[in-house]
């Protein structure tokens, strides 16, 4: 890790995943419990307008900001020769925090989304709403918990790519000596 792009990048993707793990987590301990424990029309009603209102929030600032930035930072170690053998460490951790937040994202796209889509296509109040209620409850909430793990994990993944990227600029001792095709080649990235 050399630029200041990708230590902004990884900064971004840390903090969007931590308040996404964040929100994730709280969802998975406090309010899906909390709705499940409503009368069903009410718990339907309310993670309807939640759904809703999440989309428009402050939350997919850090949902689509650590989206981008997870992608970059896999980007950046994929580009050029993978094979070349010049990969830090630094890379490499960045790349798996942002390997495991677009997981997430994933996993949102292909599971939780249909889920409040098909949701948000009942009235609460219908005959068939409780079954698909009680089902949504188990599932969602099972997917959701799954994403503030991948989102958790990224955290410490980008955090400790930093970190270790610190530690190679500073030349700490823990570091290691550089060799000189290494120094050469992230000279020229930086």
């Amino acid at each position: 890790m050399t630029s200041r792009l990708t230590v902004a990048a990884s900064l971004v993707g840390a903090i969007g995943s931590a308040v996404t793990a964040g929100i994730y987590a709280d969802f998975s301990a406090r309010i899906m419990p909390s709705l499940g424990r409503m009368a069903n029309p009410a718990g339907i009603a309310r993670m309807q307008h939640l759904n809703r209102s999440i989309e428009q929030g402050p939350f997919m600032l850090a949902f689509c900001g650590a989206a981008v930035s997870g992608g970059y930072v896999v980007y950046r170690l994929f580009r050029g020769d993978l094979f070349r053998g010049d990969r830090s460490t630094a890379d490499v951790l960045l790349a798996a925090g942002g390997s495991a937040y677009l997981a997430g994202l994933l996993l949102t796209m292909l599971y939780n989304v249909p889920l409040n889509n098909r949701l948000a296509g009942i009235d609460p109040h219908a005959a068939g709403a409780v079954p698909l209620w009680r089902d949504y409850l188990q599932h969602w909430t099972a997917a959701n918990t799954v994403r503030a793990v991948l989102s958790a994990g990224a955290v410490v993944l980008l955090v400790a790519g930093l970190i270790s990227g610190q530690r190679d600029r500073t030349g700490s001792p823990s570091a290691g000596a550089e060799s000189p095709a290494r120094q050469v080649t992230t000279g020229a990235s930086r």
